[in-house]
């Protein structure tokens, strides 16, 4: 009788696992040989979540803790119901993951999801769906950082953050159907007791888990700040062009990929160029994926589904984006000659 069927999965982890001692061999011969670029990208790491990660995500992290401790999600569930359950057979609590997760950034989206599940507002179902499409970067790091910052145009920095959300909203609905023959649509909520909560009692235990979180998301950070650096030289003595080096690292860390990119930008930035860096904020990097599974273990959210639709998510992001840049460059040319 024929093994096949035991033996390709276990062909397959071995393959993972060989890779993955490839790649820690890799990352350890660069740290003996290259001490100072090791440094400086650790450094360079620190100081991203150290200047813009900490100070923007912190306070949104508490408050959402207060929320969800407070049943606030309940106030959200209602308004949220009728819009959410058209657009996404999704239930009202989602909307709540869907704003923090669009307004707050990365990896909120994930760990309020995370949360709800564990809370019992939304089913396995709605979580895996729910991940699919509000784990996003926020509009302060894609307007101010990478439009305002990055690219110096303001402008660039509202076309990215359009495609962004059109995007996450076409992953959303694309996602309606996921999982309709295999779970139901009940819900599992709890009954909040709002009315005896020790507001100190929840002040503090929301900083301590939002200091808890930043901690792990600032140790991922350095972590694959030092990867992109690695692979960046590794990249660079294969003479590569400028925008697959761009792609790569950005795959890895979205914020070195976004910067090598725009670095070299034209001006005005040219649509394909606009496209690599809308795809890869859609796709947010494996560093981003590593805190969002992070805040989603312990959970039944698989993270083969979750970042297959990420990926998706970017290139749907990457063409909108495109298109709009395209729209608006053509509009702004007609403009200067009409006058």
């Amino acid at each position: 009788m024929s093994n096949k069927g035991v033996s390709a999965p276990y062909s397959i982890r071995v393959i993972i696992s060989k890779a993955l001692y490839l790649c820690n061999l890799f990352l350890l011969i660069f740290f003996i040989f290259f001490p100072r670029e090791v440094i400086n990208s650790a450094r360079d790491g620190l100081l991203l979540w150290f200047n813009n990660v900490l100070p923007a995500l912190l306070p949104f992290i508490v408050v959402v803790n207060i929320l969800v401790a407070i049943g606030f999600v309940r106030h959200v569930s209602a308004w949220a119901s009728p819009f959410m359950k058209t657009v996404f057979k999704l239930p009202g609590a989602g909307g709540f993951a869907l704003i923090t997760g669009l307004v707050s950034g990365y990896p909120m989206g994930a760990k309020t999801i995370a949360d709800l599940s564990r809370n019992g507002e939304i089913t396995d179902k709605d979580a895996q769906r729910l991940m699919a499409f509000c784990n996003n970067a926020g509009p302060l790091f894609i307007i101010g950082v990478v439009g305002v910052g990055l690219l110096g145009d303001a402008a660039a920095g509202y076309a990215l953050w359009a495609g962004h959300v059109m995007a996450a909203f076409v992953v959303g609905i694309y996602m309606r159907r996921y999982g309709e023959k295999n779970e139901n649509n009940g819900m599992y909520v709890r009954h909040s007791n709002s009315g005896n909560i020790n507001i100190g009692s929840v002040l503090g235990e929301s900083v301590k888990n939002a200091m808890e979180a930043l901690l792990l998301v600032g140790g991922l950070i350095i972590f694959f700040s030092v990867v992109t650096g690695a692979v960046t030289i590794l990249l660079g003595s294969l003479n590569l062009r400028f925008m697959p080096e761009g792609l790569i690292a950005g795959a890895l860390e979205v914020t070195g990929g976004v910067k090598l990119l725009a670095d070299m930008a034209e001006t005005p930035v040219s649509p394909l160029r606009m496209a690599g860096i809308s795809g890869l904020i859609g796709f947010g990097g494996l560093s981003v994926h590593a805190q969002a599974l992070h805040f989603t273990s312990g959970t039944r959210i698989n993270a083969r589904v979750y970042i297959l639709h990420k990926a998706v998510g970017g290139v749907i992001a990457a063409l909108i984006t495109m298109l709009l840049w395209l729209a608006f460059q053509t509009y702004v040319s007609s403009t200067i000659m009409a006058y």
